[in-house]
This record gives C-alpha cells, structure tokens and sequence, in this order.
C-alpha cells in the first residue's frame, strides 16, 4: 500500500512544533509563577499572556497557510451549575458557570485542535478566569499518528476510580462533586502510536510536570484533618524543577480481539499527590511542634487491562504496580516514612438487561505488600462502587445513581440525578449528593450533603 506523505514543507513542519512546544513552555511558566506569586498587579500577567496568544496565533498561521482544502469547525457549550448544602445554614456548596469553545482545521493528514474555557466560580474564586483547556496538533499516516500540545489521557477500563488512569492529574477542588470528564486535568505532551491491524502501540512523553489540584483552604470541600493539642505548619511544597531527566515517560501495548481486549503498560512519573514528610519536636514524650514537607516523589508502576463481554455482560479486571510507595506511620511520634510497593486491582462488570437499563459494579483494593503493623494505612483498602441508570421517553430523560463505599470505613458518597433533554442542545439536570461516614476519603465530608442544579446548552 502506498504511504502517505505530508502536505506540510518538513522545515516549516519543524519550525511550528517548535513554536508550539514553547508556547506551552510560556504557559506553563507564566501560570505557574501567576498561581505562586498571586501578584496584586495584573499588568504584567496579562502582557505575558498576550504574547503566549500571539505565539499561538503565529503557529496557526504557519499550518493553516500550508494546508490545501482546509476544515473549519467550531462548537462549544454554555453550561451553569449551582448546589446548596442541606445541613447547617444551606451555604452555597458550588456556583460555576462556564463558556467552553472548541475549533478543529483540519486537512488530509494533519490538524489542529483547540479548545478555551470562561469561568466564574463563586464559591473558589482561584478557579475563575480564563484558561487554554486543549491544544494539540495531530498528524497521521498509513500505520502510525502522532499529537503533540496539551492534552487528555485516558487509560483503563475503570469506570470512575483511579487503578492505570493516572497520566492525566486530577482536579480534586470540589471532590468528586464534578462530572468526571471535568474531573481530569490536560497535560503537554507528545504521544505517538503504531497502529496495527488489531495492536497498538503507544508511546508518550510529558515534559512538563503538573500535579493535582487540591481543595483551597477555607472553601468547602478542603480537607477535614483532626485537630491535635500541639502547634502544626504546612512548609512549600517540593516540585520535581523542569529539566530533561524530570521528564515523564510511558507505554501502552493494547490488543484488540474478537472475543477480549487486553493492554499491558508501564508508566515513570511523579505523584501527583505529594508526600507528606513531617519534623516532629517534642518535650519528653510530649510533643510540641509538628513541620509538615510536602514532596512529589519518583512514581513507577506497571500497568494491566483486560476486558472480554459474555452475552449481556461485560467482565473487566485491571491492576497496577507501584514500587516503593510511601506510607505515612500510624504514630505521631515517629517521623520516618514506611516504603512498600503495592498492589492496587478492581473487578468490574457491566450488566446490559435491555429496556435502556445499565448496571454497573466494581470492587477495588488497595493491597500494601510486606505490611508492617506500624503503617497508618490498612494492609487492604477496599472500595465498591455501583451505577444505575435508565433512560426514558425515547431516551430524552436519564435517572441515575452513582454510589461509592468505603468498605474499611464504612462511608459512602451517592450522587443522584435526572437529566432531561429539552432539546438536542439543551439539558436541564438536577440531584442530591449524600455523604456518610466517621473518617476517610467520604467521610470528611459528612457535612456537605447538598442538591443541586444544572442546564447546558450546546451549539
């Protein structure tokens, strides 16, 4: 078969990418350093982020002036959502109304994608304003395509948990009080796949490392921790600094037969959540002063998917290894962290009974091995999760119920809801979050059960 070759000149093929990786660069530099320093004055923010447009706008010019029978194409959505708790004074929970545009140019071979998000949030101020969400550029040729920019990853066949799904970070500042697609985190980098009949080969590079995003201090979804009699600080958190040998690497080789799939990866990254170290002073026995030290570690795993469908069902199994995790120590007085790899799998299936019924149940662990009594966590951590729904009225309304249970903790988070398509563009939803619990990830937030609201509009 005959290869396909490019339309686009190799060194101006060259010099976009070139332009288009440091514009990521700027990116990068410039939020992080807006996010650090949380400068009174603005001008010289918004200079920088001039210039990042008109670097951007200088690599679209490049490609789209050396594509012959361009694409255009343009959508977005409009989308507001806003939840009250039911405890307590019924505070504002979540207020955001967001503006998504997305464009697509688009030749024979190659193109361009990029996608901008608007935000007001009333309730997390910090995650107001306006941000580049997407922007990669795709190229593909007879058994093999490449993208580079910013964007999303997703690995796994998890159906809301996290066991291979870890190369995009997450965006934890409302919790799991989002919808998942939201939940997810965009990165710059360059993936490439080999693409055979019925195997793929994927290979990716993160040059720029971006950890998860954690609730801000004093919104209503920070993190509950005990309170204890002696003085606590919270120290700067350590960032892996940007250089080559910080970079993030990955592999996926997936396989797709007629009876099963099945991929096995292997990824070397950094935590997205950091460690936290801790300097414990005490007088005697007694202590007085604890210094938290936030760190981002070196994180390997290898990774293993595997589904195959049986009449109405489907049976999925996933796992990953991670060597040399750190763990926190059950007692105070000890400062030294514990090193143990672990063994995270779920077991899921997926139940299709007909009628626009689904049913889904998962069953996951979190498995430390060459446990020491000594650890903070448990040896096994157990979570179940389970999904409901069904569609109505020629599929123009959608009920659902989405549960996660902590089994260690005995807590649980349910998020149910209705979503109603007035139109094709517009959907009107509404639900109630409940959350249970003395402890753990569900139950720290015992006090924020709430219902809530939404519309989109998509055009």
């Amino acid at each position: 078969m005959k290869r396909l070759q490019p339309r686009i000149h190799p060194v101006k093929y060259f010099v976009s990418l070139l332009i288009f990786h440091s514009h990521f660069l700027l990116f990068h530099e410039v939020n992080t350093n807006y996010h650090e320093e949380k400068p009174q004055n603005n001008t010289s923010f918004r200079k920088w982020r001039i210039i990042q447009f008109l670097n951007f706008l200088i690599f679209v010019l490049i490609i789209t002036s050396n594509l012959k029978a361009v694409d255009f194409e343009h959508q977005g959505f409009i989308d507001t959502y806003h939840a009250v708790g039911l405890n307590g004074s019924h505070d504002l929970l979540s207020s955001r109304t967001r503006l998504r545009m997305e464009l697509w140019i688009t030749d024979e071979y190659a193109s361009l994608f990029s996608s901008m998000n608007a935000i007001n949030n009333n309730v997390i101020s910090s995650n107001s304003g306006i941000e580049l969400r997407e922007a990669f550029m795709d190229y593909s040729a007879y058994n093999w395509d490449v993208r580079i920019g910013r964007q999303l990853i997703i690995w796994g066949k998890a159906d809301g948990l996290e066991i291979t799904d870890i190369i995009s970070p997450k965006d934890y500042s409302e919790f799991l009080a989002q919808d998942f697609d939201d939940i997810r985190l965009p990165i710059d980098a360059l993936k490439f796949r080999f693409l055979l009949e019925q195997t793929n080969l994927e290979l990716l590079w993160l040059p720029i490392f971006k950890p998860a995003i954690l609730p801000p201090e004093g919104s209503p979804w920070e993190m509950k921790y005990k309170s204890h009699d002696y003085y606590e600080e919270w120290l700067p958190t350590i960032e892996p600094e940007m250089s080559l040998k910080n970079s993030e690497i990955a592999a996926k080789i997936s396989t797709y037969q007629s009876g099963f799939d099945l991929a096995f990866s292997a990824f070397h990254s950094w935590e997205d959540i950091p460690t936290m170290h801790r300097k414990v002073y005490k007088t005697g026995s007694i202590i007085d002063t604890v210094y938290y030290y936030p760190e981002h570690h070196r994180l390997t795993f290898l990774g293993f998917e595997f589904s195959i469908p049986y009449k109405d069902f489907v049976f999925r199994v996933e796992s990953a290894f991670y060597k040399d995790r750190y763990f926190q120590p059950a007692s105070m007085h000890t400062e030294s962290l514990f090193r143990r790899n672990e063994l995270n799998w779920m077991l899921g299936i997926d139940w299709s009974p007909g009628n626009d019924w689904s049913v889904t149940g998962q069953l996951a662990d979190n498995f430390i091995l060459d446990y020491n009594e000594k650890i903070k966590n448990d040896e096994h951590t157990f979570l179940s999760t389970l999904n409901v729904s069904k569609q109505l009225f020629r599929q123009t309304l959608k009920l659902s119920s989405m549960m996660y249970y902590g089994i260690n903790d005995e807590a649980y988070f349910i998020r149910t809801g209705v979503d109603y398509a007035l139109t094709d563009e517009l959907h009107l939803l509404s639900g109630i979050d409940i959350f249970s619990g003395d402890e753990g990830m569900f139950g720290q937030y015992n006090g924020n059960d709430e219902v809530w609201v939404k519309a989109k509009y998509s055009f």
